[in-house]
This record gives C-alpha cells, structure tokens and sequence, in this order.
C-alpha cells in the first residue's frame, strides 16, 4: 500500500512538473539585466552602512518601474533585475528597450536621495543587457 502511494504521489508530481512554463516566465528570463555595482576607492568608507537600492527607471518619469533591495553591502555586489521585480504588475509590459537604471545607499533605509547617501550616475541600458557595470561615485550633499 505505502509503495503504491509513494508511486502515485512522485508519478504525478512528475507529469505536474512536466508542464509548459506560463509566457511570462520566458519574459522574465528574456529582459533580465544582470551585471556588477561597486564603488569608487574615494568614497567608499563612506558608503559602509546603509541599505543599497538598485532602481529602474523607464524614460524621463520619475516613478520607479522597478527596484531591487539589499542590506548586504559587500562590494563588488553582482545584481540581476528582471520584469518579475517590477513595482506594480500592470506596468509589468513596459520592463523592454531602453531602461534607466541606477544604484544608492541610503543611510536611513529610505529610497528616496537623502543628504550622506552614495549614487551612482544614472546609466540606459538595454532590457535583456548583461554584464552592466555600475559604480557609486558620489556621495549626495
């Protein structure tokens, strides 16, 4: 009894595993963007405590199409952002061309610039691209 109900709980676990993954997984995979951030010798005891924010932007709109969070604050930080990171599902389509993204850590854990805080300049990359590099390079006055 105990053989037959371990063969029919892994039988169908194999054929449930076994189907066509939804559209949107094969987005995710297609526009992620992966790549490096670091930070300038200069500043970087500076930049030593705080929450580092990945930010993506589309266009000039100053809302976030997507953000990333990380309170590991070892450097250099390998990163990847994707469609599935996007704020608000609806504007999960727009995660495509050209995108803008940039890096900050925020002292007081807020993703909004505050005085102390370390960026970098923001870059336009390509949704999909890899192997993006972006390096903190200021400390917000």
């Amino acid at each position: 009894m105990v053989k037959r109900l371990f063969f029919i709980f892994f039988t169908g676990f194999f054929i449930l595993s076994c189907q066509e993954l939804p559209p949107e997984a094969y987005l995710i995979d297609k526009y992620k963007i992966t790549g490096q951030i670091d930070v300038k010798p200069e500043i970087k005891d500076q930049c030593k405590e705080g929450v580092l924010f990945l930010i993506v932007r589309r266009g000039a709109s100053p809302q976030p199409l997507a953000v990333k969070r990380f309170r590991d604050l070892d450097f250099p930080k390998d990163f990847t952002v994707s469609p599935a990171d996007v704020l608000m599902p609806q504007r999960v389509n727009e995660f495509d061309g050209q995108l803008i993204i940039m890096a900050r850590v925020s002292k007081s854990g807020s993703p909004f610039p505050q005085k102390g805080d370390c960026e970098s300049d923001a870059k336009v990359v390509e949704a999909g691209s890899r192997g993006v590099k972006i390096t903190i390079n200021r400390v917000v006055k």
